[in-house]
């Protein structure tokens, strides 16, 4: 098995597809969090070693991504990121911005409050349940500042081409904020491609609670959040003054969540010990089957068939999603449904025998459901 169920906390009996909304824990975050508690007790030098371990975390989202440790801020989540990319852009009345009515509502939302600075939201509707990248090419034009989409899906498992768009996109200095929540960690994930990266720590990372900001310094010339705060800058020559780091460390206003920073490095080492290549095979054969056989019971299935434009997340969409997800729930089978779809998550711990055991069940459910 690609990653033994054994490594992990409370998965024994469990066929677990809800990866995409709340992922296990591994055994190993309870030796993270002893060693955090340790540091904790050590007075400056727990301190000291706090920032260090998100150093670590730092490097090793560089070489998951492409881009240098210094690009990488920890933020409280990925909609916290999303508002540092925002707050920094110098907004002028007529302006634009562009995503899909798909997109997540941390984005949606976030676009929306622009309202307020005459700045128009353009949200570009799918082709059924597709997002295609020529309507969002085609709805920017000179007054777009910045394009919002995710690499894959949360609502329909679809995974976007983000090098022709980025190839798209940057001719005109349009700004492209790729939200990386439902890729990093499962798929290749070429932080390169975009000017800015959010992704949520909790998720196919395998960590907790947390977020994390890329800013690639090497395409976008700049990020100045208004939120900023005492780790965001270094003292300027008088009081009132600072200068901000050089880095995407600059929209960490204070402390990160040094506790989510250890966690995260365990996780962060155990993927990588696996390959994300690895991962990635492993998935699309998995969720590949799964699909196929979603589609066989007659499901409207949102997610697309070929590899390259899916990852993890398989979806369908159903009147009783949420009856369907608490009848798999009693028969120890965790998936997650909400807005009317039901999503199957494969991660590097789903085998064989999870997925024959949903697709034995769920026409039964289907039954219950209807």
């Amino acid at each position: 098995m690609l990653a033994p169920k054994s490594d992990f906390i409370g998965l024994e009996g469990i066929t677990h597809l809800a990866t995409g909304g709340e992922p296990p824990l591994l055994k190993s975050h309870r030796e993270a969090f002893e060693e955090f508690a340790r540091d904790k007790a050590c007075g400056f030098g727990g301190y000291r070693a706090h920032w260090a371990v998100g150093d670590d975390v730092r490097g090793q989202l560089a070489a998951m991504t492409g881009l240098a440790a210094n690009d990488f801020a920890l933020l409280g989540s990925a909609s916290a990121g999303i508002a540092s990319v925002l707050s920094s852009i110098n907004w002028r009345s007529g302006d634009n911005v562009v995503t899909s009515s798909l997109e997540y509502a941390s984005g949606r939302y976030a676009f929306a409050r622009l309202a307020g600075l005459e700045v128009e939201t353009r949200l570009v509707e799918p082709a059924g349940w597709q997002v295609e990248l020529d309507g969002l090419i085609a709805a920017c034009d000179a007054r777009t500042r910045i394009v919002y989409v995710s690499q894959v899906s949360y609502l329909t498992g679809q995974a976007l081409d983000i090098a022709t768009l980025s190839a798209a996109l940057r001719p005109d200095g349009i700004a492209l904020l790729v939200d990386v929540s439902h890729a990093l960690g499962v798929v290749p994930v070429d932080g390169r491609l975009a000017d800015f990266i959010v992704c949520a720590g909790y998720k196919w990372l395998l960590g907790t609670h947390t977020g994390i900001l890329a800013w690639n310094k090497a395409s976008w010339r700049d990020l100045e959040p208004l939120h900023i705060g005492w780790n965001s800058a270094s003292q300027g020559p008088t009081p009132a003054s600072y200068r901000l780091k050089h880095g995407a460390g600059r929209a960490e206003a204070g402390n990160p969540n040094h506790l989510d920073a250890y966690l995260l490095r365990t996780s962060l080492a155990y993927l990588g010990a696996i390959g994300i290549d690895c991962i990635a095979r492993h998935v699309w054969a998995f969720s590949g089957t799964l699909r196929t056989a979603l589609a066989e019971l007659g499901l409207t299935v949102t997610t697309p068939a070929e590899p390259v434009a899916r990852a993890g997340n398989i979806c369908f969409t159903h009147p009783a999603a949420e009856r369907l997800m608490e009848l798999a729930a009693e028969d120890d089978i965790l998936v997650w449904a909400d807005s009317g779809r039901v999503r199957l998550s494969v991660h590097a711990f789903v085998d064989e025998d999870d997925i024959a055991r949903v697709l034995a069940r769920l026409p039964e459910y289907l039954s219950k459901a209807s």
